[in-house]
């Protein structure tokens, strides 16, 4: 009687022990290497994802490999309130992140260091973080050549300690206390950027503003010979938008000067109304042989521009509107770019059987005119 209640004990202490899940305690282990960083290795898969950061170092180095475990994620809030932390070099192995990642950090001079095209870079553009492939302190734009009133934000990687900017010269450039550039005027300048006991220059030189500079500028630092025309007609598109204002006299006066029909208007004075913007980007289209025209109807003017054989209509002036009843739109809408006459039939109107048919959904994105 005895021996069948020990063995009857015997089996059950087995079947409940190997019930156990022993081999979740054993896979895995949290290790911490020298400089801080702590990761939760897995030994069924070799890999391990860093979990926490216990340095104070701002320069944090992932590696891709720590004591044969491949580092392959970052947890949630693996870096939360590090705010000392200014670089963190990603290695391309890395391809999990948490939420919450880098919460609590300074995010205006966090940078992320990884490799063009790795999920840390597309984390860091995903997430408003600076990206860059280099661990160096550099000024993120070195040279800027553009027009009167141009705007361009500069950023530093890796800044060590808090920036200051400085303009050499604000008659030509000013440049507030994030690094954004404004031209002023025609000339030449120095923006300089103090941080870690170095000083970071970036030259700046200001065109003024003419239908013809403008041009030259949209054609060398824009859009590219290799571009396909899709590319070139998006970047007159952007630019207009971005550097032309609707001439909102004609709200408040009913009237506007002349030139804001003319693409003169648009280059020169960077205030235009409808058919000066129409005029503006039939002259970036002229210059690149690619064929465009301007339509009218309904006292508004839009163009139709044509790919392949095959002509869509684009509006700038739609795509610029008057955002909380101020004139200063700088975001790029695409709700009337490369459009077909269907498409446009509820918001326009004109004499169709003066303008070729728009009937492509799909532009050839590919094509260059020779």
């Amino acid at each position: 009687m005895d021996n069948n209640i020990f063995t009857i004990l015997h089996i059950a202490c087995f079947i409940v022990l190997s019930a156990f899940p022993w081999h979740n305690v054993e896979s895995t282990n949290i290790i911490t290497d020298k400089a801080g960083i702590v990761y939760e290795t897995d030994n069924s898969t070799n890999e391990c994802t860093v979990i926490s950061y216990d340095g104070k170092s701002g320069k944090v180095v992932i590696p891709d490999d720590y004591e044969g475990y491949t580092v392959t994620g970052v947890a949630d809030n693996a870096f939360a309130f590090c705010k000392q932390l200014y670089q963190i070099v990603i290695p391309e192995t890395v391809t999990e992140f948490g939420n919450g990642v880098f919460a609590g950090c300074n995010k205006s001079r966090l940078t992320i260091v990884a490799q063009a095209g790795s999920k840390a870079e597309q984390y860091a553009i995903q997430n408003g973080f600076l990206v860059t492939d280099t661990v160096k302190t550099v000024l993120s734009v070195k040279n800027i050549k553009d027009i009167e009133n141009y705007q361009e934000r500069v950023y530093v990687y890796s800044a060590p300690s808090k920036v200051k900017w400085k303009s050499l010269d604000k008659k030509v450039a000013k440049v507030n206390k994030y690094g954004k550039i404004t031209t002023t005027g025609p000339g030449s300048t120095i923006i300089t950027a103090d941080t870690g006991g170095r000083t970071l220059r970036c030259k700046v030189k200001v065109l003024k503003r003419t239908q013809r500079n403008c041009l030259k500028l949209i054609c060398s630092k824009y859009v590219r010979k290799e571009m396909s025309d899709y590319e070139k007609i998006y970047a007159a598109h952007a630019w207009l938008i971005q550097n032309v204002k609707y001439d909102k006299r004609l709200y408040t006066k009913g009237t506007v000067p002349a030139v804001s029909h003319y693409a003169k208007g648009a280059f020169d004075k960077g205030i235009a109304v409808c058919d000066g913007y129409s005029k503006a980007f039939m002259a970036v289209m002229e210059h690149y042989g690619i064929p465009c025209k301007m339509v009218t109807g309904g006292y508004h003017a839009w163009n139709i521009v044509k790919i392949k054989n095959k002509w869509y209509h684009i509006d700038c002036t739609f795509d610029d509107p008057v955002v909380n009843g101020k004139f200063n739109n700088k975001n790029i809408y695409m709700d009337f770019f490369l459009k077909t006459d269907k498409e446009m039939y509820s918001t326009h109107k004109w004499n169709h059987a003066a303008f070729p048919k728009c009937t492509s959904k799909k532009p050839n994105k590919k094509y260059r005119t020779v």
